[in-house]
């Protein structure tokens, strides 16, 4: 039997919104270990979680996931990529992103993000596709969500 072998990650954060760590209500409590904890904190901006998936094409979809490598001991090389499809149809694919490095010693991920800018989208209905694999692990994961481009 051909064993399928998956790639573990996180649930994956599609966004279209940054907001600057002072502006979050919640910097009452500023604690560093807390904030350093949190992965949607990146350069003093925290990615806000779309709720809706709805984007308009002046924007750009951040997508954010972590994939786990439990038995590295340094990050082993993934390959991502980020498409859209209307039925089969593929309307736009990102260039391969190469992730080489980020593995958190501890819990063993590896933080996965891209900027997607929706002005290469129609408007309408779309499956927004993540797609990650592992080469030397032989292993891929694959998360689908639906979304909406507005005009």
């Amino acid at each position: 039997a051909l064993e399928l072998r998956y790639l573990p990650t996180s649930s994956v954060v599609l966004s279209n919104q940054r907001e600057k760590l002072e502006a979050t209500v919640a910097t009452v409590v500023k604690d560093k270990k807390l904030i350093a904890a949190n992965p949607l904190v990146q350069d003093d901006q925290k990615l806000i979680p779309s709720v809706t998936r709805v984007f308009r094409k002046d924007q750009d979809m951040f997508v954010y996931l972590e994939a786990y490598q439990p038995a590295a001991e340094s990050t082993q090389l993934m390959v991502a990529s980020v498409s859209f499809y209307r039925g089969t149809v593929k309307s736009f694919e990102t260039a391969p992103l190469q992730i080489t490095g980020g593995l958190n010693p501890v819990s063993k991920a590896v933080p996965v993000s891209f900027s997607v800018p929706m002005s290469k989208l129609q408007p309408g209905k779309y499956i927004c596709q993540v797609t990650i694999f592992n080469p030397s692990a032989q292993k891929f994961a694959i998360s689908r969500s639906s979304v909406i481009v507005l005009p």
